[in-house]
């Protein structure tokens, strides 16, 4: 719960941060703007879980314009909010530019996260922001920001949430998260994608019923049955 106490109050501080560097009113038609496809509410978490044997992962982050392609490559900045940041060189690599390609309305921009010692113990924020460029102003507001989570340890993630649990994956515990990210290789999934959530699911869902065929029913530390609660499959 203390995650997502933290991660609300940056959320809201950085929200209001952002709003008051840009105009509430957006002119679409005088000129091209760029945004995080990701809402600022969306955070999003690397976990060095899924690949034990790298010391180094690289995260996407996806930027959209609104506005017309162009036919020449164009610039756009991100930057580092450092006052809602804990994450420190240490742990993250960010490139100082970026360029949309020409005829590209969509593009991946790639965080390279270092695994560190403290990582085992605590989950690292980096907030990151959008700036504007003689090609782009800024997008919608709740667009602008971009907060990322890098960790190396097993606590309930912000997206299992209700939907998850009722409908999905079934209760959380960390040895069920934790085999989850062994046998699907992500420990990241947007709870608002159906397909995303029934695809991985499935896998998961499939590895227990192998492990229970073979003799060798998975078990949760109390003794019942790891169980997921997807339907069918």
């Amino acid at each position: 719960m203390k995650k997502i106490y933290t991660l609300l109050l940056v959320v809201v501080c950085f929200g209001m941060t952002l709003s008051c560097n840009r105009d509430d009113i957006m002119l679409y038609d005088s000129g091209d703007y760029i945004q995080f496809v990701k809402r600022l509410t969306d955070s999003s978490t690397c976990s060095f879980l899924a690949y034990p044997n790298d010391n180094q992962l690289r995260f996407p982050v996806v930027v959209e314009v609104i506005g017309k392609p162009s036919t020449q490559d164009r610039n756009y900045k991100i930057t580092v909010a450092d006052e809602y940041t804990n994450a420190t060189t240490a742990n993250y690599d960010l490139p100082a530019s970026f360029v949309m390609k020409a005829g590209k309305v969509i593009d991946t921009c790639w965080v390279t996260f270092k695994k560190t010692n403290e990582l085992k113990t605590k989950a690292l924020r980096l907030a990151l922001k959008l700036e504007a460029t003689p090609h782009f102003r800024l997008g919608q507001t709740d667009c602008l920001g971009n907060i990322l989570y890098v960790t190396n340890m097993v606590s309930k993630p912000d997206w299992w949430n209700s939907t998850v649990t009722n409908s999905y994956l079934g209760d959380y515990s960390d040895k069920k998260y934790t085999l989850f990210i062994q046998e699907t290789g992500v420990a990241d999934l947007n709870p608002d994608n159906a397909d995303e959530l029934r695809y991985y699911t499935i896998i998961f869902k499939n590895y227990l019923l192998r492990e229970k065929d073979n003799n060798r029913t998975v078990r949760e530390d109390d003794g019942t049955e790891m169980t997921v609660n997807l339907i069918g499959g």
